[in-house]
């Protein structure tokens, strides 16, 4: 990585040194005193309930060498002043990126829901074909993004960046500084719309990720999405799509799940068809293998590597993983989709719950925030997938499940809770051995308390 001294930050920020030499200082970059190791360059962030400048003591003391500052009254520190922390920060990554990460190919992935899985079975993929780096867990917001790509090495081939949104204005600012040769937006869903008025204000939004993109980058489109069309005609870019829509530049021909995961048949627009294998449940996850062989054909890499690579996927924790656990002793299968979810998610893995045919398939649902004025609509119209997937107890969480609750059928209705802790204290009237137990809610609702309950065995 760069080592930041005084004239590139300067070249970078378009700021001012005060009690600076152009000694090397660090390729490590911090924002917070309490993780601040000596040799550090600490960046004085201002937020709504903190401002790092309160700070700048403390991080000299644990060895900051300097400081990038919006005020200039500590003048005892070498510094560099900048009229915008935060903008600094960016400005850097984006420096980072047009001036020592030339060589990468930077690939930026937004959608309102399997960005996060879709990021990292991408990234699984390409340390197949070369350096590869990607955001760490969610690290995808104005903060998050900027310093992925500061960790990024120097020799990085692949930069894969997830940029998550949840208002309009968002996605433009860190495609800007990506500066993206291909751009992904897996879907248009329901997901943060208590900040839009409309799905359109959505897709809007996520066309965002096409201001910071080269001229001739790549955006990979759903083509089975309702909202493809309008997309397609704002991308003014060259597109590649994805689905299972068969005039789609890379279709979905066939899917076939066994004990093993998933089995899947795609066709390239050029009559190519290759076999793949995911060692996953949900069907959802097909979707992500189908991006990822969309951006290595936009790549022109060589897809004979895919299969295997594919072969090495795990999902990350929270996001649907499936495991043998125990609780008190008893034996079950727990689907952990505790990170978060929205209604497009919640369905699929009441979906992936459902494969369990000859099973106890028990859903332990919390919450879905930030839907708005829509809230109880979406959380009531989960009742057709609990009957279609023949689920045999659900117990809710939380005021919008509480109207889910309701309806449900007197044969499925379980126990209400106001809280994930309530629904914990509970789990021994709950779970039975041999259960299949999917585990999904908001990560407002803490969902994640309950798996921690179950003991993971593999």
């Amino acid at each position: 990585m760069l080592k930041w001294n005084a004239n590139n930050i300067i070249d970078a920020t378009g700021g001012r040194g005060e009690g600076v030499c152009n000694s090397v200082y660090s390729s490590n970059i911090s924002t917070d005193t309490r993780s601040i190791k000596k040799g550090d360059l600490f960046i004085a962030l201002k937020g709504k309930k903190f401002d790092g400048h309160d700070f700048l003591h403390e991080a000299f003391l644990k060895g900051a060498v300097a400081a990038v500052v919006s005020e200039d009254k500590y003048r005892n520190f070498p510094l560099i002043i900048v009229q915008d922390t935060l903008k600094a920060l960016h400005n850097m990554a984006s420096y980072y990126i047009r001036n020592i990460l030339v060589n990468a190919k930077v690939i930026t992935i937004t959608g309102s829901v399997g960005k996060t899985t879709t990021k990292d079975m991408l990234n699984t993929v390409l340390l197949h074909y070369g350096v590869s780096h990607v955001n760490e867990g969610n690290l995808n917001n104005n903060i998050g993004l900027p310093f992925t790509i500061l960790k990024a090495p120097e020799d990085c081939q692949y930069l894969i960046l997830e940029i998550g949104m949840s208002r309009a204005g968002e996605i433009k600012e860190l495609s800007k500084i990506s500066n993206p040769d291909i751009a992904v937006i897996t879907n248009i869903e329901p997901a943060h719309v208590e900040n839009f008025s409309s799905l359109l204000d959505i897709a809007q939004a996520k066309l965002e990720i096409l201001h910071g993109m080269k001229n001739n980058g790549t955006l990979v489109l759903n083509k089975d999405n309702e909202h493809y069309d309008y997309l397609l005609s704002n991308a003014n870019r060259n597109v590649v799509s994805f689905g299972k829509n068969e005039s789609a530049t890379v279709c979905l021909l066939e899917l076939i799940r066994d004990d093993n995961g998933l089995n899947l048949k795609i066709k390239l627009n050029s009559g190519q068809i290759m076999n793949c294998n995911l060692p996953v449940k949900g069907e959802h996850f097909a979707y992500s293998a189908l991006v990822v062989t969309a951006v290595l054909q936009s790549l022109e890499l060589d897809l004979s590597k895919l299969p295997l690579a594919l072969e090495n996927f795990t999902v990350t924790e929270g996001r649907g993983n499936v495991h043998q656990a125990k609780y008190n002793g008893k034996l079950v299968h727990l689907i952990n989709d505790s990170y978060n979810a929205n209604p497009t998610s919640m369905k699929a893995a009441i979906r992936t719950l459902g494969t369990y045919s000859n099973l106890r398939k028990v859903a332990l649902l919390g919450d879905m925030l930030g839907l708005g004025n829509e809230s109880i609509v979406f959380h009531t119209e989960l009742l057709d997938s609990i009957v279609e997937q023949n689920v045999n107890k659900v117990h809710t969480v939380g005021k919008f499940m509480l109207e889910l609750n309701k309806l449900l059928p007197e044969n499925i209705k379980g126990m209400h809770f106001d809280d994930s802790n309530q629904l914990k204290s509970n789990l021994a009237n709950i779970v039975q051995g041999n259960d299949v137990i999917l585990v999904k809610g908001s990560h407002g609702m803490r969902m994640d308390l309950i798996v921690q309950e179950f003991t993971i065995e593999y």
